[in-house]
């Protein structure tokens, strides 16, 4: 990594080499530069606990002193009997002459008990938590000592009753009194807080957060300051406001090894500085997904969302999520960042992506795409075939622009290349595409039918130009825009007016309609897109019931064959079949067992749970593995 004048100041230096075996294959994570509030982010099972947990010993040291509190850490703290937890019973509290060694005990486990004693030893950090929880939420704690033992107790102001910390208040305030504890402590300059936002409403995630940022910064220059690492799943904990906040993520994800930021282009940085202002908490579900879905608008994001609802499709098995960024440049943008972080992101773009902006820029940098490009024979990089694009369609362009033979299906496109001026080439260029698109014939019989050969070329280079981007996950809508595949409104113009209008009448269409038949058939081409760059799992309950239903027909059979069962009752109370356990997925219509041991059998199915009747038929010729439901 190469520090730019200035950051080495801000940096804390500190060499870690993590090897977690059986997530990342022997590969070993290294990084020697943090910064004093680290982000330690990525899905459940991806080795973020484990990571902190050997963080905090390589760490440890050298003028770090480091605590880590870990998810499970109100252990001892809970309403319930728990025992020897590091903190003593809870109904008697902290053997006082054990202080030291529960607090030992509680800090090597990484529980938050040991906040209560740190708060009997500190006044200091005694007068801020009472403070706290005076001024917000009206309440006061005090440390009882009797007959030897410590105990927590809480007072509401207003009313005055006293109650045990443990037995009666929320998990949310002693969340908040624990951590708050830590936080202060100025024994630790070093903490690791696992999932500091567990029971805390969204808003007092952020004031903690606040608390934290106070106090952050580099303890090996200023003994008041403290290093911070923060394993979070929560969007308002991931508060960046800089670039160098941004550095500061860590993304874990399965099977491979955490990535984080190092170096990016000035021109990157440059649109990310101007956009983390609108860096919102739907923005930064890409830290938490395997494989998010980047779109240029919130229209975008909204239809396309509603619509694989619609359809049935949940795209959070998959680890996915549709997010939308706001501009070209910025799909761009984030497309390169999930790059450098190896998460497998996609990006669903306007068709005049191809003609300009960065993301045409990312995408033929993209070693896929060129690896497309040359395998397909149409050039030797996607500049080159793009280029050869745009000056066949200016030829057409010339074309259509100066016949008078034009259509009555393509006024409205003749009307939009007229008010457009030289400048405005792309738009031009989009504009013949969609003519093309809207009346092939009426096109070409108003440019002339000679004209056939370029009109060929440029529908068979825009297909192989849209796969080259699709080889890089960037998929591009044919059509146009999303409006242009709507259905409450035909748009005919390259570039939708109106868009909010048109927008909030679809929308409303489809939140209205619930035949799925008619979706996909006015959708179509749409989820055509949608399905490619949309990673989709799909959750098969009726393969799952199959194999649980032909394991029931074979005990069945098998039953009948050693004559155990002749009717039936015998099949409702023979323990091998076990219709008391199977009757919950299924019910039985008729049986009938005759002389020659030969039976028929008909059940059906539960509704709940394939969301349809079914009725299957089985008899002793039923071979049950292989029978279809």
């Amino acid at each position: 990594m190469t520090l730019r004048a200035g950051e080495e100041k801000k940096l804390i230096e500190k060499q870690v080499q993590i090897i977690i075996p059986f997530l990342w294959n022997g590969a070993i994570f290294q990084k020697k530069f943090w910064g004093d509030l680290n982000y330690i982010v990525g899905a459940n099972g991806s080795g973020k606990s484990l990571l902190a947990e050997q963080l905090k010993n390589q760490i440890n040291g050298g003028g770090l002193n480091v605590r880590y509190l870990n998810a499970e850490r109100l252990t001892g703290l809970e309403k319930q009997e728990v025992g020897y937890y590091g903190g003593g019973s809870l109904r008697r509290g902290f053997d006082i002459g054990q202080l030291e060694n529960y607090k030992n005990q509680a800090e090597s486990s990484g529980l938050s008990s040991s906040a209560i004693i740190i708060l009997k030893q500190r006044l200091d950090v005694r007068t801020r938590i009472e403070a706290t929880l005076s001024d917000i939420f009206g309440k006061t704690i005090r440390l009882d000592e009797q007959g030897g033992y410590l105990k927590a107790k809480m007072q509401n102001i207003l009313i005055g009753e006293e109650y045990g910390l443990s037995e009666g208040e929320c998990h949310g305030l002693k969340e908040l009194i624990t951590l708050l504890t830590f936080l202060y402590d100025p024994t630790k300059n070093c903490i690791i807080f696992d999932e500091p936002e567990l029971h805390l409403h969204p808003q007092y995630q952020s004031f903690f957060l606040q608390e934290m940022r106070k106090l952050a910064g580099n303890p090996l220059l200023d003994p008041g300051k403290k290093m911070f690492f923060i394993i979070t799943h929560s969007p308002y904990f991931l508060d960046l406001k800089t670039l160098e906040d941004l550095k500061n993520v860590i993304v874990c994800q399965r099977n491979h090894l955490p990535t984080f930021v190092e170096i990016m282009d000035q021109e990157s940085e440059y649109v990310l500085s101007r956009f983390l202002p609108r860096f919102n908490t739907h923005h930064k579900q890409f830290f938490f997904s395997s494989n998010p879905v980047f779109v240029e608008g919130y229209t975008d994001q909204q239809i396309l969302s509603i619509l694989l609802e619609k359809v049935n499709i949940n795209i959070g098995a998959s680890g996915s999520c549709i997010i939308d960024v706001g501009g070209k440049d910025e799909l761009a943008v984030f497309k390169l960042l999930c790059q450098q972080l190896s998460i497998d992101s996609r990006v669903i773009a306007d068709l005049d992506a191809i003609f300009r902006g960065k993301l045409r820029q990312t995408a033929n940098e993209n070693p896929k795409t060129q690896e497309y490009v040359q395998k397909s024979g149409i050039g030797t990089n996607l500049s080159q075939v793009i280029g050869e694009f745009e000056t066949k369609l200016s030829e057409l362009l010339s074309l259509f622009e100066a016949t008078t033979n034009i259509p009555h299906s393509l006024d409205i496109l003749k009307n939009e290349l007229s008010i457009l001026s030289n400048e405005e080439i792309h738009t031009k260029r989009l504009c013949i595409l969609k003519a093309i698109e809207t009346d092939r014939e009426a096109f070409l019989s108003s440019i002339g039918s000679q004209q056939d050969g370029k009109l060929r070329f440029i529908e068979g280079r825009l297909q192989k130009i849209i796969e080259a981007f699709a080889a890089c996950r960037i998929y591009i809508l044919p059509k146009g825009e999303v409006e242009h595949y709507y259905k409450t409104t035909l748009v005919q113009q390259a570039k939708a007016q109106n868009k909010d209008i048109l927008f909030h009448s679809e929308r409303e269409y489809l939140l209205s309609v619930s035949d799925l038949t008619r979706i996909r058939s006015e959708y179509h081409d749409l989820l055509g897109v949608v399905n490619q760059a949309v990673p989709i799992v799909e959750i098969d309950v009726r393969k799952h019931i199959k194999f649980e239903i032909f394991e029931w027909i074979h005990r069945v059979q098998t039953g009948i064959v050693r004559q155990e069962i002749n009717n039936i009752e015998d099949l409702k109370r023979n323990a091998k079949v076990n219709y008391e356990l199977y009757k919950q997925i299924l019910e039985i219509v008729s049986f009938n067992v005759f002389e020659n041991r030969t039976f028929n059998c008909q059940i059906k199915l539960n509704e709940s749970l394939l969301g349809m009747p079914i009725q299957v038929d089985f008899d002793q010729n039923t071979t049950a593995h292989i029978f279809t439901i």
